[in-house]
């Protein structure tokens, strides 16, 4: 706010008739307030001379930082797919590999920032940065090409899409030895993949294919690279790590020049070391995450924007010295820790002087002296009155009282000068933009200033006068007409999947509860939110996620281990005959329980490279003691059942832990449902009845009463409806969930499969059917719902309230399920 405020002051200058090259802006603090100012000047349209260049983001700089810390990290996973992210893949080669790197006389390039290559620019005539490309390599300064339109060709990607979401897939998190490993067992996994579609030419099998292509490819540019980078020392000289760091650039990036610049920069340091892969980076990263653009030869004819001991014997009318605040001008001064001032004077009296706190005091005060002298007719002094990284207010600092005393002959406090600040200045924060539109310095802000202006007024004054936004700009009067929609009272095209068009109506009929299988999950989530379903079911969006290793067992990891345990111990006590558990095969089952936990904490341990071992010893201790517990309550079980199916799955062609006698196709309900998934357990007794249930790892959810518990409980009853379609000859009496772990205090929730749970059901397959038809897939939240939701991002935080407003009546099928017991 302080910059645009400095920027709407020039242009009131500009109209009094001041010329922007008699205005400067003097900065003490140029690296804070340089990127603010070069923003606020362009958006008012100020012409401006930065003495020491502007600056922009370099891609190619944080690519090279990017992969220097995946080297620091051990080859982490999370760092590589920052660099792949960044655009700097370059062309591989025809095998697959990164390109090599040229000899370290090609490699050369002269350093951006010194006189040379500027003075071999203008020899050439030629523009500095860029030079002539010909004429540069017979100088020997190498060569600056941009191959930024370069046409992308199968399998060159420079941002190779598929390999961040196959590093997810095959858990690589980091490792050279866990980079092959981890990949050669994601391609194992996507062949048995492959060989069990039926249809060998199918998308499902094609889609297999191409991530098996990208697999290769990641693995012939990934594993050279990672050599590269693990080839690199732990600590050598600097002329050691510069001839490593220039031909790591030349085969990472593709526009490693200005990385190579920097390189022949610090070349006179060859001989400093040894030094370490950290003090690298530290010296790297300042010169690499932006790149600096030299100034323009010419500064008449705009603002001059500098350091202030830039401004020394130089006049302007007005000058601008922004930053006079607490702490900022004047620093805090402070000694130095490792040689105080005393010390420090004791030398200066044997002959070697050296600054102490009297000389950098009298620095500051300099400071000031230089930029306020610089003005002949003018100076603006300003501080900024909010620190919003501390989110607290800022104070003026004692020079700005100095000034104002040395000004008006009186010395104000620092309250007068706070409200002195406050009357002169409009900004808020929240609201970038003036009181008076006229005072905006571009056309966001007078359309701000001016709905500010209009939104004080009666509304009879006030209708019609913000036309004009709606036709300006036509992606902000589609973005204003899209939220103004989503807090009427009636239901419009803002609210979600409401009013489809007939293309998506035609789309949506493949989305028919009769023509394609769903999960009971996805179901619940209708129940949730309409519009929540409607982006994890039809859209599949998900989050993204971010191959690192854990610290400890999340729900979601917690769970899949207990139920793998679950199902090789289950197969297990089958083939050893120890079913059912009692307390007489009790002691045989806990050591085969104790000897498959420990081989698949093993198994996820690689999966999941847990960050802190102890951690991760503790987690599986925990789901050890759950799952004791668990077996002890089966073997004190005399309700008659006996486990007989196991991770029966059903419409899951590819999961690799199920029963055999599972089915590959989804089952079709007589609720008009087709339904995938798995059965965790099915239990038979002498009856040849059956019992289903499923094993939940969290917290009880369900009441005792629930049968589809509103909609959002519906796995139990769902499954019971399952294995009574797969299993005719047998009587399926109950579905249950049961929360087998000590987090859910090992509660069962049984529901008995009878005329009011088909009933129950009927009506949620309805209630989504028709939903699903007609469509209509709003944002309507149950309460509550938003706080934990994944798809928060793409709603908004103001879902629930919105939809209080609304018309109920296209709600009542919805409203109705919830109400379900």
């Amino acid at each position: 706010r302080e910059s645009i405020e400095i920027s709407r002051r020039m242009l009131r200058f500009g109209e009094e008739g001041i010329a922007f090259d008699r205005m400067a802006i003097l900065l003490h603090n140029p690296h804070d307030y340089r990127p603010h100012l070069e923003e606020a000047l362009a958006r008012a349209g100020i012409p401006a001379h930065f003495a020491r260049g502007a600056v922009r983001p370099d891609p190619a700089g944080r690519a090279f930082l990017a992969l220097l810390a995946c080297a620091a990290e051990g080859l982490s996973a999370r760092r590589f797919a920052e660099y792949l992210s960044l655009g700097e893949v370059p062309t591989p080669m025809p095998d697959g590999s990164p390109p090599p790197a040229p000899a370290s006389a090609d490699r050369w390039i002269a350093p951006d920032e010194e006189l040379v290559p500027a003075v071999i620019a203008n020899a050439l005539g030629t523009p500095h940065p860029t030079l002539d490309a010909q004429k540069g390599a017979e100088l020997g300064i190498g060569r600056r090409t941009d191959d930024s339109r370069a046409p992308v060709t199968a399998g060159s990607l420079r941002a190779p899409r598929r390999w961040e979401r196959l590093l997810v897939d095959a858990a690589v998190i980091g490792g050279r030895e866990r980079w092959e490993r981890r990949l050669n067992g994601l391609e194992r996994e996507l062949h048995l993949q492959r060989d069990e579609q039926e249809d060998a030419e199918g998308p499902t099998a094609q889609r297999i294919q191409t991530d098996l292509d990208s697999l290769q490819v990641l693995r012939d540019f990934a594993l050279p690279l990672l050599d590269t980078l693990e080839a690199l020392p732990d600590s050598a000289s600097w002329g050691t790590w510069l001839d490593q760091l220039g031909a790591l650039a030349s085969r990472a990036l593709r526009h490693p020049d200005r990385i190579l610049a920097v390189v022949s920069e610090l070349a006179p340091m060859e001989s400093i070391g040894p030094v370490t892969l950290s003090e690298v980076q530290r010296v790297l990263s300042n010169r690499l995450t932006d790149v600096s653009i030299p100034p323009s030869t010419n500064r008449y004819g705009r603002v001059f924007v500098a350091p202030i001991e830039a401004a020394r014997g130089m006049s302007f009318d007005v000058v601008f010295v922004p930053g006079l605040a607490e702490r900022m001008f004047p620093l805090k001064i402070r000694e130095d820790p490792i040689l105080l001032d005393a010390a420090r004077t004791q030398l200066a009296k044997a002959g070697f002087p050296l600054r102490t706190n009297t000389d950098r005091i009298r620095d500051e005060r300099r400071s000031l002296r230089i930029a306020v002298g610089a003005a002949s007719q003018a100076v603006v002094l300003s501080y900024p009155r909010l620190d919003l990284d501390q989110s607290r207010p800022r104070v003026p600092s004692f020079y700005a009282l100095e000034v104002l005393r040395a000004a008006e002959g009186q010395l104000p406090g620092f309250d007068e000068l706070a409200q002195r600040a406050e009357s002169t200045s409009d900004a808020r924060v929240g609201w970038p933009a003036p009181a008076d539109p006229h005072d905006a310095i571009d056309e966001a802000e007078y359309d701000l200033a001016l709905l500010d202006t209009l939104m004080r007024l009666e509304e009879e004054q006030s209708i019609g006068t913000a036309r004009f936004l709606m036709t300006t700009n036509p992606h902000l009067g589609r973005a204003l007409r899209f939220r103004a929609r989503r807090w009427l009272q009636g239901w419009t095209v803002a609210d979600g999947l409401v009013k489809p068009s007939p293309t998506a109506r035609e789309a949506m009929a493949a989305h028919a509860l009769s023509a394609r299988s769903y999960s009971p999950t996805a179901l619940q989530h209708y129940a949730s939110c309409p519009y929540k379903f409607f982006l994890q079911a039809i859209h599949r969006l998900q989050p993204r996620d971010v191959p690192e290793a854990i610290e400890e067992l999340n729900p979601l990891q917690r769970g899949s281990l207990v139920h793998e345990v679950q199902f090789e111990l289950f197969n297990k006590l089958r083939d050893d005959s120890l079913l059912p558990i009692d307390a007489k095969n009790l002691p045989a089952a806990r050591l085969a329980l104790d000897t498959i936990l420990d081989r698949v904490a093993t198994r996820y341990r690689d999966e999941l490279a847990p960050a802190i071992d102890r951690v991760w010893d503790d987690g599986v201790d925990h789901v050890r003691a759950d799952l004791r517990e668990w077996l002890r309550r089966a073997a004190e079980d005399e309700s008659g059942f006996v486990p007989w199916r196991f991770e029966f799955s059903f419409g899951l062609p590819g999961r690799r832990e199920r029963d055999p006698h599972s089915i590959p196709e989804p089952v079709d309900l007589e609720c008009g449902v087709r339904l995938r998934g798995s059965i965790d357990l099915v239990e038979r007794d002498e009856q040849n009845r059956l019992r289903v249930t499923d094993h939940k790892t969290g917290r009880v959810r369900a009441t005792k009463t629930a049968v589809v518990g509103g909609g959002e409980s519906l796995q139990a009853v769902l499954y019971a409806l399952v294995a009574e379609r797969a299993f005719p000859e047998a009587s399926v009496t109950s579905g249950g969930l049961y929360y087998c772990t000590a987090t859910g205090g090992f509660a069962h929730r049984e529901v008995t499969l009878d005329r009011r749970a088909r009933e129950y059901v009927q009506q949620v397959a309805d209630t989504v059917g028709t939903a699903l038809t007609e469509p209509f897939l709003p944002a309507a939240p149950k309460k509550g719902a938003c706080r934990f939701c994944d798809y928060r991002v793409v709603c908004g935080p103001y879902e629930e309230l919105r939809t209080a407003r609304k018309w109920a009546v296209p709600l009542e099928g919805l409203t109705a399920i919830r109400e379900l017991p």
